[in-house]
Order: structure tokens, then C-alpha cells, then sequence
């Protein structure tokens, strides 16, 4: 792990995919938030680094997002298909880009004008990772809000994903910025998660080289409404439970050697899942997951979570008879 602050270097000479192809692919899925989508798409015409190209994936919208799509062309790249899932659709968009890498961001969130700017210097300095995580500044509403402050640019850069441990490093989707080729190598998205998508694929290219974190400064906004996927712990429960079940099958790279870091990291998505789990009253479901994990927990030092779960359990068993009572 290397803590690194940015030179003064320029970045214009970032090196594109090939000739005439630019550096990124924006892939932008949506479905049926017309109004949020054109917030997204100011943010990204407002980048001050301009070696990229815009590709818009239309999930099988029904309001007014394919009338505003067709008003795009062609200065962005518009793709249809039948309402599949984000995953899908971003696997779509990332089969016709031409960037060397994907910038993925969610028709939700936004960014700020320096965000390209960050990524691209990043990228050359680090060494061209496979993958990069950028840092949100999270906002309530359907209002964008004022500019968070461009400080200096800061990142750890990590081996691989697997060696930057259990902390988090990532916030969704609208992070990451992924080499194209390798993307394309993993398979993209697994279509079988409706959330989580996410943390699958960054263990799926958990051994490739190169995995960078930014620090500083902020590179995207990450809007909070009801409407999060990730605010369901229904779906979050299974995404969970997903990721327990391909380790346990072997699924992910890296084998006996690296086993130990790949259950930190699932560790460390299961606890939220599993607690939220039981406040729903999925009690049965909450400490299955929570007994197929209780030696990687143990192993990743989340004693709170292991001493505290069955008790929290049991007082979410207890709660409807409790309320019943009075």
C-alpha cells in the first residue's frame, strides 16, 4: 500500500485506447428519472478533460427518457434494451465503448468538474491499475447542491484489490473506473444481482494488477433518495448471500493462498446485510448468513458483530410479541 499526493505534471498526455479512441467510456444505465439523468449528463458535459465518449444505456424507460435520448444523438452513444437491470445494462454499454477504460456512473449521481481531470492524472502516475475507486460526497434530494472544494489529489494504490483489506473502498457503482479489456475479460456484471453487482465484480478482478483508492478530492456525487437499490434490505440480504455462496464454491480468483483476504472483505458486506436482515424480521435468514460467516468474522476481528448479532436477533424476534403485549 503506497499513500501517494499528485506533481504538478500535466495530464494531457494521457495515452488513449488507440487511435482517435478516447481515454474513458461513460456508461450511464437509466430507467424512467429523466430529470436526474439530465443533471447527470450536465456534470459530465462540464469536464474539463475531454478525451472521452458518453454512452447511454435506456433500460426500457417509459416516461420521457427516450424522446430526451434521441435529442442527444449523435454527440452520445444510445443504446435500448428491454428492462434487464443497471448491470445489464452497463454490460451492453461496455460491449460498444471504444475508451480504454470504462468510467462507470449511475443516471443518479453526479460529477464535478475536475473528476476526469483526477481520474486520468491518476491513472498515468499509478501506473495504469485496473481499476480505481473514486471518493463520493454524498447529497440528499433531487437538488444537485453547491460544489464540494477541489483539493489536492491524494490516492493509495494497492497491489490488487484483494491486498487493500477489509475496509471500504469503494462506494457503488458511480466509483469505479475499470480497464476496459479486463472488464470485458471478467464477463462484466453478473446479471443475477439486483444490488451488489458491485462487490462481485471487484472480487472477480480481485487479482488483476493494480487497484488505486483516491483520497482526495471528492470525484462523485452520490445522491441519497428512496429510490437507492441499497436501501433495501431485502436485496442487500441476497447480495450477501450471493458473495458467501461463489466463495464458498470457489468462484473468485486467487485460491487457498488469498482466501483469507477475499472472506475479510465479504465479511465485512455480510455484517450490514445480515443486521438489517434481522430489523426486517428476517430473523431465520439474518443468522443463517451470520453462522456460515462466524469463522470469517472471527478471523477478521469483527468481535462486536459476533458477541452482539444474537443478541440483536433475539430482540427482533421478540419486538412483534412485545408490541402485542401492549
Amino acid at each position: 500500500m503506497v499513500l501517494v499526493t499528485d506533481s504538478d505534471a500535466s495530464i494531457r498526455d494521457s495515452v488513449p485506447a488507440g487511435p482517435g479512441d478516447p481515454l474513458f467510456s461513460i456508461v450511464i444505465p437509466t430507467f424512467n428519472r429523466v430529470d436526474l439523468l439530465q443533471q447527470a449528463l450536465d456534470s459530465v458535459f462540464s469536464q474539463r478533460f475531454v478525451s472521452y465518449e458518453v454512452v447511454i444505456v435506456d433500460d426500457g424507460s417509459t416516461d420521457s427518457t427516450p424522446a430526451f435520448l434521441r435529442t442527444l444523438e449523435p454527440s452520445v452513444t444510445v443504446l435500448t434494451q428491454s428492462n434487464n437491470g443497471p448491470g445489464a445494462a452497463r454490460n451492453l454499454g461496455a460491449g460498444k465503448a471504444r475508451g480504454a477504460y470504462l468510467a462507470l456512473l449511475d443516471s443518479d449521481d453526479i460529477w464535478f468538474p475536475w473528476t476526469l481531470d483526477t481520474y486520468a492524472r491518476i491513472l498515468r502516475e499509478s501506473g495504469n491499475p485496473v481499476m480505481l475507486a473514486g471518493r463520493p460526497r454524498r447529497f440528499d434530494g433531487v437538488a444537485r447542491g453547491g460544489l464540494p472544494e477541489q483539493t489536492k489529489a491524494q490516492w493509495i494504490r494497492f497491489d490488487d484489490y484483494l491486498s487493500s483489506g477489509d475496509h471500504w473502498r469503494w462506494y457503488g457503482v458511480s466509483s469505479f473506473v475499470i480497464s476496459r479489456s479486463r472488464f470485458l475479460q471478467a464477463g462484466g456484471f453478473a446479471p443475477e444481482f439486483r444490488v451488489g453487482e458491485d462487490a462481485d465484480l471487484a472480487l472477480r478482478l480481485g487479482v488483476e494488477s493494480g487497484f488505486v483508492q483516491v483520497i482526495a478530492p471528492a470525484t462523485f456525487g452520490y445522491r441519497e433518495h428512496k429510490d437507492n437499490m441499497s436501501g433495501e434490505p431485502r436485496a442487500c440480504f441476497d447480495a450477501a448471500a450471493k458473495l458467501v455462496r461463489a466463495e464458498s464454491v470457489g468462484a473468485y480468483p486467487g485460491g487457498a493462498s488469498r482466501c483469507r483476504e477475499r472472506r475479510r472483505i465479504i465479511a465485512r458486506h455480510v455484517r450490514p446485510a445480515a443486521i438489517a436482515a434481522a430489523r426486517e424480521g428476517m430473523i431465520g435468514g439474518g443468522l443463517a448468513l451470520y453462522a456460515t460467516t462466524f469463522v470469517w468474522q472471527l478471523a477478521a476481528g469483527a468481535w462486536r458483530f459476533v458477541l452482539g448479532y444474537p443478541l440483536l436477533a433475539a430482540f427482533c424476534a421478540l419486538a412483534p410479541a412485545r408490541r402485542a403485549a401492549t
